[in-house]
């Protein structure tokens, strides 16, 4: 007989992986501000993205339970190590100002978020 897979490591997951898409949306926001003339946005976008790589850090420890402990499949470890290596690249992108790269790689972090807890709130065992 097999025991049972704990049921802990789904809300674990889904918190984590809701978190980080409330932060990448704010960091749209705060870029947004910052381009409208609310400077101190920059500021503020700039600390968020530090908040963004260590949820994002979490995602993978969550990601890793998720699959070894709740029975659920491996590819959001996947998902969740590209996310973090994004979120840390975007960080020096942002300080040197290489918007060209910075901008749509973010959106492209914002668009795999948004999968990303889609997938994690309809997943059932």
């Amino acid at each position: 007989m097999t025991a049972a897979h704990p049921r802990w490591p789904l809300p674990v997951f889904r918190a984590t992986v809701t978190v980080a898409a409330a932060l990448v949306f704010a960091q749209a926001a705060l870029a947004g501000g910052f381009l409208a003339g609310h400077f101190e946005a920059l500021a503020m976008h700039s600390r968020n993205g530090g908040l963004v790589g260590v949820v994002f850090l979490a995602q993978v420890v969550a990601s890793v339970l998720l699959w070894r402990k709740g029975s659920g499949p491996a590819w959001p470890v996947r998902t969740a190590v590209i996310q973090l290596l994004i979120a840390v690249a975007l960080i020096p992108l942002g300080e040197q100002r290489v918007l060209a790269v910075h901008i749509p790689l973010a959106v492209a972090l914002s668009i795999g978020t948004a999968l990303q807890v889609n997938w994690a709130w309809r997943w059932q065992r």
